[in-house]
């Protein structure tokens, strides 16, 4: 069949013999969030529900929608295999396990089959126990990015072994699958919308094959402890060429990375943090199998190793661990997890398994020991800091791999985490010189598949933002996915502006500020350093100082902000000055994170007079602010640009800016706000310059007012209700500080006036 003849369809799952109601429900769900999330372009995907049903009952069909029956799922997989079955109406056997496991295998060549002559855009399933057990085999056999998902009762459970090591999502049912109540109701409509966005978002990638072989792809081992090694690791390899997907050494993460090197997904392998040795050796919770770097060594892919964490085994919550370990070094690391120091005994082990394991391997491998440590714990001054122990795994891994021109060992005077072995590990992986032919995991039914999804994108607008910048086109450097969370945004607050809600923003100078931005419904967060002064009750103008690196400040405010904030964008202060940042890799790093999109702060709006024209006189301007924000937009991060006058919004509009916020300068309020300001009236003709200059260059551009005079919500109102094209307020100090200031001061008057007789 030709490409452009093709099907596309997403397949809604279940045993219509228990599960009917509720999958008809699922399923009308999913094709009404697909129609009301999307353009024109989704109307040519078809919803079409599976019946997967294990028992010899006759299911009734679904009238309403394109319908699979169990027996043509069935059917096509019994003749296939020539399997005898019980009579020529191809029924199940009566022991529902045996049925069960059969239909599972029946599915799964189904879905294959269906592939190979139509688009799968995605899969969602609806299942108890067993439910779940028969559909996630077939899921987990389709490739990875094919959105699928099951409404499970078990997905709060062990769902290790429903997963493995796929992007397969269970969704918790809450309560049982049986029939539809208010629950269900509400839970099955989120699974719809959920999944709805996943297609979606499956469809709007525009990259086609020939993009996705540019770059090489390297896999890398991550713990907590290996993290400033790996971070490193990533930036370097980026500079130099190549993708990196990180794996969290948890036992499935490390299975995960060999089943993408068996898939032929990762070209090459820097395996730093090894820790889930230990625990398969000493009996941790994050263990490995017998068959670690297995994939690496058969498939010939080139492999750096090194001895990340492997001072510790990983256990639950401190209860939990095993009586014989009573009298060890333990370190609490958080309520669920805890640590135990390795032994000399254990570090030997660990060497011998590893030394095995390389030495029969004919590809290139090298493998890197930092002797002054091997994790952020195994430090001078740090818990698991035991010279002994690790020398013992060092020494004996050097004495025990056997070294030939391909196999080298290097031990270095160095710590894990130390820049100088970061440059070793990079360096000798480059020395194994990798051909730069990129992914070769791409069958020629997969390669048709990104073309469709190119085509069904091509000429489509994707960002709704006006006459500039409206092409998937002008986003090329973009992911599909910040693309399509940008996307999904900017959609949200447009449909606000258009109810006549206010767009409002607010500054986090500390997680509990932007927890409870959120909790007031605020529609944007954004975290900067100057957040971190002054709820420190120091001026914000402290943000502008060199009193602390701006944008490492905003990288450390994220551990605590990024995690207590649910739902609402978080956007990153991002200093475009800074001379010693590489930008691109520096947004590659906000973008990784978690954060949504950036802002242009500090900013040197903010300084006037000799000193701001000796700023722009030596290339530390607002110009590189500028610069900063149209390569966010060229990544798809939303940007939401400070400008402090008609001609810097223009700039900002034209370098792509989503959202134009209006500054008036320092706030006024509190106890530690600017004294000097322009007027309130004075703010209204500002801000609606700077709006009209920036609605010139793109009529569908988003403009809030800050700053100066605008302190509280009257002078917000004051501001939105005197000008036109305005569309809300964003506070930094008027939305955590000065509530505080004012909470605070009346609390602990309040408890003063109590009487003690």
């Amino acid at each position: 069949m030709a490409d452009r003849e093709k099907i596309h369809r997403v397949f809604c799952i279940g045993t219509a013999d228990t599960k009917l109601e509720e999958l008809r429900f699922l399923s009308n769900s999913v094709k009404s969030y697909l129609r009301r999330f999307s353009d024109s372009s989704i109307s040519k995907v078809r919803v079409t529900v599976v019946d997967v049903s294990a028992s010899q009952k006759e299911a009734v069909e679904l009238e309403d929608f394109d319908f699979v029956s169990s027996k043509d799922v069935l059917s096509p997989y019994l003749e296939e295999t020539e399997m005898e079955t019980s009579s020529s109406s191809y029924l199940l056997p009566g022991d529902r396990g045996e049925a069960v496991a059969i239909m599972s295998k029946a599915l799964g060549h189904f879905l294959k089959k269906v592939s190979k002559d139509e688009f799968l855009c995605g899969a969602i399933g609806i299942g108890g126990s067993g439910g779940t057990a028969l559909i996630a085999p077939a899921l987990r056999s389709l490739p990875i990015g094919v959105p699928k998902l099951i409404v499970s009762t078990v997905a709060s459970g062990r769902t290790e072994p429903y997963i493995g090591t796929s992007d397969l999502i269970l969704f918790p049912s809450v309560v049982d699958i049986s029939g539809i109540n208010s629950i269900s109701k509400s839970l099955l409509s989120n699974a719809g919308a959920a999944f709805a966005g996943m297609v979606i978002a499956r469809l709007s990638r525009s990259e086609d094959s020939s993009t996705a072989t540019e770059k090489p792809t390297v896999g890398l081992t991550m713990f907590g402890v290996t993290t400033p090694c790996v971070n490193a690791l990533i930036e370097r390899l980026a500079q130099e060429g190549y993708e990196t997907l990180v794996f969290h050494a948890t036992g499935v993460g490390g299975r995960a990375m060999e089943d993408l090197v068996r898939g032929g997904f990762i070209q090459g392998v820097l395996d730093i943090t090894t820790t889930e040795v230990a625990d398969y050796l000493v009996g941790g919770v994050m263990a490995c199998d017998s068959s670690r770097f297995d994939a690496m060594i058969e498939n010939k892919v080139p492999l750096v190793i090194s001895v990340g964490a492997l001072d510790m085994v990983n256990f639950g919550a401190k209860n939990t661990i095993p009586p014989k370990f009573e009298d060890r070094k333990i370190h609490i690391h958080n309520e669920q997890v805890s640590l135990m120091r390795t032994t000399v005994h254990e570090n030997l082990n660990f060497a011998k398994f590893i030394a095995e394991k390389v030495n029969k391997s004919s590809s290139k491998v090298c493998i890197c020991l930092p002797e002054k440590g091997v994790s952020a714990l195994d430090a001078p001054g740090k818990p698991f800091y035991d010279p002994e122990a690790t020398s013992a795994l060092i020494n004996e891994l050097e004495k025990l791999v056997v070294a030939t021109e391909e196999r080298q060992v290097k031990k270095l005077p160095h710590h894990i985490n130390e820049p100088e072995f970061v440059d070793v590990l990079v360096n000798s992986f480059l020395e194994m010189n990798i051909k730069r032919t990129g992914p070769q995991h791409q069958t020629t039914d997969e390669a048709n598949q990104d073309h469709h999804v190119k085509e069904l994108v091509k000429n489509e607008s994707l960002l709704c933002g006006g006459t500039l910048h409206s092409k998937a086109a002008d986003f090329p450097d973009a992911k599909p996915e910040t693309l399509q969370r940008t996307y999904n945004i900017l959609q949200r607050l447009r449909e606000q502006i258009r109810e006549g809600i206010p767009i409002i923003g607010a500054g986090a100078g500390t997680g509990i500020s932007a927890k409870f931005e959120e909790a007031g419904g605020v529609d944007l967060i954004v975290i900067y350093n100057s957040g971190r002064f002054r709820m420190a009750g120091r001026g914000s103008l402290a943000g502008l100082l060199p009193f602390a690196d701006a944008n490492a400040v905003v990288l450390d405010m994220a551990n605590e902000v990024l995690p207590v904030v649910k739902e609402v964008p978080v956007l990153a202060g991002v200093c475009g000055t800074d001379p010693f940042r590489r930008m691109n890799c520096f947004l590659r790093q906000i973008e990784s994170i978690g954060f949504s999109g950036v802002q242009n702060f500090p900013t040197v709006g903010l300084f006037d007079g000799n000193f701001r024209q000796n700023l722009e006189e030596t290339g530390m301007g607002y110009s590189m602010e500028v610069e900063m924000i149209r390569k966010a937009h060229a990544f798809g991060l939303l940007t939401t640009p400070y400008a402090f006058n008609k001609e810097e919004a223009i700039e900002m509009a034209k370098a792509g800016a989503d959202i134009i916020v209006a500054h008036m300068g320092l706030t006024t309020a509190g106890s530690i706000g600017a004294k000097t300001a322009v007027t309130l009236e004075d703010s209204v003709n500002r801000v609606q310059a700077i709006a009209d200059a920036a609605l010139q260059i793109n009529s569908n551009i988003i403009v809030l007012c800050h700053g100066g005079p605008i302190s509280g919500p009257k002078e917000a109102e004051y501001v939105l209700k005197n000008t036109q094209g305005v569309h809300g307020f964003y506070g930094a100090s008027s939305m955590e500080r000065l509530p505080v200031e004012e909470a605070i001061t009346n609390t602990v008057k309040q408890y003063k006036c109590i009487s003690i007789n």
